[in-house]
């Protein structure tokens, strides 16, 4: 490759223009476009640049500016601009003396760089160790007494200075009063934001309302600054039914979802891998939004967090990850956290602009988050801030921060806060006074009081309530033990505080006890016209071509799927759809899934692959805490349209790590759905109706069954468009002496023992469940009903498999229509054995067995 020539200077641009004496860094981007900080000619950018030249990403940046000669305007000399170059070219050399420039051992194949994945690319002769990168100085524009650095001006309107004022005294006012509430006992829990108004208020302001945000719990200032009002806090905060959370929430987990601000989550960090999946929706669209995380020090240490970076880094996601840096997780300080310079350094590893900024400077705040906000839009990246503030309060109401800091600390950071700083301001500009603080926060305190008053004279919701949003619908086993629960509660009335709930004390609501009849609501069309023998995997193949032709936001992304996958599944989808639609993922389960949950936030059918369901459990809590609660916690605003297909169970050789059948883990979950289909046919039917459902689906292949070739009906495949209904059994053979249910491929060994069975004179009836959630209960209940016996057999393990939900069920259900104990036939209680494979997996003789067990008895 030729050696890089000189970049030439770009003309300025007043839209990139950081107003500060401070310099602040933004890094190369992932397109590896050299980013130039432009500024007042300073030893801290001089060292910058030389550390720059350090990362051999070609030639040593020249001198920003002539020496003794500024670079801005006469307006903003102490100011700070960035401008994105075009690519640098690179050039390979090695360290020692006379080899520099061209090196042939660095280029292959015409000329294309040797390693791929990397900027600094050159030989060293010597073992280098580097443990820190270039400096990080912390962007501010306001100093700790009010005061603009020089050359320095607002960069928003005074009316619009008062208002973010007002909301950071609104801010503090709310959490004295609620934290009193809490004290008193009338509310159970609490966290006050004392000291980090700035970060989340100044943010807030700078983003667009049409910006996507998914908060922590410490952003009181966004909520406000998008619309949340005290009474919303205080219903919120009780639990009462005026609360749009329905009560299901604990305290502080707002969410404004008609105001593009998700629902709070619990869960620290699992918010930060989702936001890439809307940010990078927003790419697609070509939409000027950004989606943004906010995140505490913490968090940061979270796996999710860094994964996120990654893919927000890989797929270009328009998207803001904003650190509140407050020193504390809880009791443990950031000595303890972590190991170098802060949560900054962190982008330039993933090839994002990043920036560290005094959090407590509302001004600084709100500028670098605008010019953030810009960059992401423009230049289609992520950005990281990281806003250096403290944490004032108590973690929450369960904590005493004095056992690990010292009340001196404490006060010497609430007279640095960004509160006292602001007014200090507005007090110098005439637009403030002792008056008009005191007014400010007795109406604030006057308008939190007023609202409390009124939470507490609201009544809880009614019970029907904690049973609805779980799913779309309510399904059967819902719908009976909500009947059971309206019914009990009546009858036990003085163990239950009824008065507190809306409508317990009155007669029973309106009951039919159809409606907990386990058959789907909605039935599909039968499959119609002509069919074509398939394999398992072209079933399945043919039916993600159907799905991405019919919805143009239909997104396939997973490991290894652009090629195809390892089971050739996606083959021929990124060459008819694009590699914008089908994409490969980093290897990150918990990302995988969590960036689904932000596409199907923004609007998209997301369709993940896992590579193998036993590689699921990295994802675990994304899928049960994050995916399965998000409708039932959003009350409806569900992160629905997700399907995750997973190749599972027994393959012949694969061990315990190729070999698992893991339904059940998930099945204990509510708000999930579990397909396992049983042949070629059912693939591409239950398929295509899962990706079309408006619940995620967990979509479980049995990967034994991918290539063999079905000789009956279950290998004649539709071509055209159908679906087979979610929550309803198959029967596969009718019989009459004894039903035999399992689901996957353990269906074919049922089939094989039920005719071995009939040489013996035993007429088996085999079901097929198809849908583990939400199970057909009523199709088992009729058949047992009829033959008086149940076997029931999966491959994983027997204690706590799904086979024992279903025991239970019928033997309620069918108890007095038995005529022998229920049986299961399921994988053995240990790991997955390789050598012993035979002996595990429930094989048709050792079903024939449990067949005669039941018929003897």
């Amino acid at each position: 490759l030729p050696p890089a020539q000189p970049v030439p200077r770009p003309p300025p641009h007043p839209a990139r223009h950081f107003t500060s004496a401070h310099a602040a860094r933004l890094h190369v981007d992932r397109r590896r476009q050299s980013m130039v900080l432009q500024a007042a000619p300073s030893a801290v950018l001089r060292v910058a640049a030389r550390r720059v030249a350090r990362r051999g990403r070609g030639q040593p940046l020249r001198s920003l500016a002539p020496a003794g000669q500024p670079q801005l305007g006469p307006q903003a000399q102490a100011g700070l601009r960035l401008q994105p170059l075009r690519p640098i070219s690179r050039t390979f050399s090695s360290e020692q003396p006379g080899k520099a420039g061209e090196d042939a051992d660095l280029v292959h194949g015409g000329g294309a760089p040797l390693f791929r994945g990397i900027s600094s690319m050159y030989w060293s002769t010597k073992p280098k160790f580097l443990k820190s990168g270039p400096d990080f100085p912390i962007f501010r524009l306001m100093d700790q007494k009010g005061k603009l650095v020089e050359g320095a001006t607002l960069p928003f309107s005074l009316e619009e200075a008062l208002k973010m004022y007002e909301l950071m005294v609104r801010s503090s006012v709310y959490d004295g009063f609620l934290l009193t509430m809490q004290r008193q006992g009338r509310i159970s829990f609490y966290l006050t934001n004392w000291g980090e108004e700035a970060a989340s208020v100044g943010s807030a302001a700078a983003l667009s309302m049409e910006d996507k945000v998914w908060p922590q719990y410490r952003e009181l200032g966004m909520f406000l600054w998008r619309g949340l009002t005290p009474q919303e806090m205080v219903d919120q905060n009780i639990g009462n039914e005026g609360d749009r959370g329905k009560g299901r929430n604990l305290q502080v987990h707002y969410a404004l979802l008609e105001k593009n601000v998700e629902c709070v989550s619990a869960c620290l960090s699992t918010q930060i891998p989702q936001a890439p999946g809307a940010g990078y929706a927003y790419k697609l669209d070509g939409a000027d939004r950004v989606s943004v995380a906010y995140f505490g020090d913490g968090a940061a240490s979270e796996g999710d967090a860094l994964t996120a970076l990654n893919f927000a880094a890989v797929y270009g996601s328009q998207t803001l990850f904003i650190c509140r840096n407050n020193g504390f997780a809880i009791s443990t300080g950031v000595e303890d956290q972590f190991s170098g310079d802060g949560i900054a350094v962190r982008g330039p590893a993933f090839g994002i602009p990043s920036i560290r900024v005094d959090g407590n400077d509302l001004v600084a705040v709100y500028t670098a988050t605008k010019e953030a906000r810009r960059l992401a839009v423009e230049e289609k990246t992520p950005v990281l801030l990281e806003l250096m503030t403290y944490r004032i309060g108590d973690h929450t109401t369960s904590d005493d921060s004095k056992s690990y800091r010292s009340t001196d600390e404490v006060m010497q950071w609430k007279g640095k806060g960004p509160i006292p700083r602001f007014r200090a301001y507005l007090e110098s500009v005439g637009a403030w006074s002792d008056e008009k603080q005191v007014e400010l926060e007795s109406r604030a305190k006057a308008d939190i009081v007023a609202a409390f008053k009124a939470g507490e004279a609201k009544k809880r919701g009614p019970l029907r309530e904690m049973f609805t949003d779980v799913y779309t619908g309510v399904p059967w086993n819902l719908e009976e033990q909500w009947q059971k629960m309206e019914k009990h509660v009546r009858e036990y009335p003085a163990d239950y505080n009824l008065s507190r709930y809306r409508d317990l004390e009155g007669p029973l609501p309106p009951m039919q006890p159809s409606s907990y009849a386990s058959a789907p609501r909605k039935t599909p069309p039968a499959p119609k016209g002509p069919t074509e023998r398939m394999t398992m995997v072209s079933a399945i193949n043919n039916a993600l071509h159907i799905a991405m032709a019919a919805e143009p936001k239909t997104i396939v992304f997973g490991e290894d799927v652009a090629f195809g996958g390892v089971f050739r599944c996606s083959v021929g989808l990124r060459d008819e759809f694009g590699a914008e639609r089908v994409m490969n993922a980093p290897l990150c389960e918990q990302a995988i899934a969590g960036m689904a949950v932000g596409l199907s936030v923004a609007g998209y059918k997301t369709i993940a692959e896992m590579q193998f369901a036993d590689y699921i459990f990295p994802a675990f809590d994304q899928i049960v805490n994050e995916i399965a609660k998000y409708r039932y916690r959003n009350v409806g605003g569900g992160c629905g349209n997700i399907t995750i297909r997973a190749p599972c169970s027994a393959v012949g050789h694969g061990s315990m790590y190729h070999s698992q059948s893991v339904e059940s883990y998930f099945a204990h979950c509510p708000g999930l759905k579990i397909v396992m289909p049983r042949g070629p046919r059912q693939a591409k039917g239950l398929l295509l109706a899962a990706i079309r459902d408006p619940d995620p689906v967990l979509f479980f292949e049995p990967k034994v069954l991918y290539r063999h070739v079905f000789q009956d009906a279950n290998g004649d495949v539709p071509v055209g468009d159908y679906e087979l209904p979610l929550g309803q059994a198959e029967v596969v053979r009718e019989g009459t002496d004894i039903t035999l249910v399992g689901w996957g491929s353990q269906v074919a060994r049922l089939e094989q023992a039920a005719d071995r069975a009939k040489e013996e004179g035993i007429s088996c009836e085999v079901i097929d469940l198809q849908t583990i959630i939400p199970w057909d209960v009523d199709t088992i209940e009729a058949s047992v009903k009829k033959t008086g016996r149940l076997v029931v057999t999966h491959e994983a393990p027997q204690t706590n498999g799904f086979g024992a939900e279903i025991v239970s069920k019928i033997q309620e259900r069918c108890f007095l229509s038995l005529e022998a104990p229920i049986q299961r036939v399921c994988g053995h209680d240990t790991h997955f054995p390789y050598a012993w494979e035979e002996f595990y997996v429930p094989s048709p003789a050792r079903v024939l067995d449990a067949i005669k067990t039941s018929m003897s008895y």
